[in-house]
């Protein structure tokens, strides 16, 4: 398989967009060390983006203060993509009240509200993301930033796109590392409203600043699979399958980022391939409880069965309809 720099540089050339320029990663934006700000991201060497045993040991033994909490993020991170979202928020709920300042305390909560977003737990996700904001202050700061972009994501997946476009203002900074959660949650909104070139920009960005971060493990952003549903939107069938491919060869994708992928995938299959594809999708995305996306996803099979007239179509969309309400969707359809 090529290198996922050159994909990128290969799918920004046979787009319509010109291709990005390098990036060169500023000093500021390579992620904080111990005892730093918050960031929505911090790293630990000693802790492998799979290893969820080993973050569950380290919560439960670390008590939080400026120097442990880089640490104890990163492992409740590392819960959350392998996974284990639940277990990623229990853990933020008891951190929050003991974080040793108000900044780690917004970033337990920030946390938190992701995790509960990808439960698809959307109102709540919504409320907790909306009081890292409030704790986080009116600048427009990386910590900010990161619980804007949550806030407005769950609002996208409940329909309320105006809501979520006045969250999502441009900010000042350049595009940045610090930026992505809000830069990505900006091509989701474009993605909602049909604006699908400016959605495709938006994830390649995205692409770009990951692979200048050097990001090949956590945190995992799946701007492939974003790039995709762009080009799929606009039939861009054979782009989309190559990104998705690459997307499911990574070692860093957890299993909802492997289901969504996976669900993508099927789109590009031939009819009598779909339904395969998107049963291993609706099985990774059981494994980590994201409902939203399982909703969307078994709505796919039951299309994809009915046009086979396989006779199950019917239960698979009632399902779907139901995993929607509990959600609060009006609809399991993307």
């Amino acid at each position: 398989m090529e290198p996922t720099s050159t994909t990128l540089a290969r799918t920004a050339q046979q787009s319509d967009s010109p291709a990005p320029r390098s990036v060169r990663r500023p000093r500021h934006d390579r992620g904080p060390q111990a005892g730093t700000a918050p960031h929505w991201y911090t790293a630990h060497p000693a802790l492998g983006s799979g290893d969820a045993r080993a973050a569950e040991r380290l919560l439960r033994s670390t008590a939080p203060t400026p120097a442990t909490c880089p640490a104890l993020q990163h492992a409740a991170r590392v819960l959350l993509h392998t996974g284990n979202p639940r277990r990623s928020a229990t853990w933020c709920a008891k951190l929050h009240p003991h974080a040793p300042t108000p900044a780690w305390a917004t970033a337990f909560l920030a946390l938190r509200a992701e995790a509960l977003l990808h439960l698809g737990d959307l109102a709540a996700a919504a409320h907790e993301a909306a009081e890292a904001q409030r704790t986080a202050g009116h600048r427009p700061t990386a910590l900010r930033l990161w619980p804007t972009a949550v806030r407005a994501e769950a609002l996208i997946a409940l329909g309320r796109h105006e809501e979520a476009a006045a969250h999502l203002a441009p900010p000042a900074p350049e595009p940045s590392w610090s930026l992505a959660p809000w830069l990505r949650a900006r091509g989701r909104l474009h993605l909602a409203a049909h604006r699908d070139r400016d959605a495709f920009d938006a994830f390649r960005t995205t692409g770009r600043l990951a692979l200048g971060h050097g990001a090949g493990g956590l945190p995992h952003l799946p701007w492939r699979s974003d790039m995709a549903e762009a080009l799929l939107r606009r039939g861009r069938t054979d782009q989309a399958r190559a990104l998705l491919t690459e997307e499911l060869g990574l070692p860093a994708a957890g299993p909802r980022h492997r289901g969504i992928a996976l669900r993508l995938l099927g789109a590009t299959d031939e009819t009598g391939r779909r339904p395969g594809t998107l049963a291993r999708a609706i099985g990774e995305l059981r494994r980590c409880d994201d409902r939203v996306a399982l909703a969307r996803t078994m709505t796919d099979l039951a299309h994809a069965l009915d046009t086979l007239d396989d006779a199950s179509a019917p239960g698979f969309l009632r399902r779907a309809t139901d995993l929607a309400a509990d959600c609060g969707l009006s609809s399991a359809a993307p």
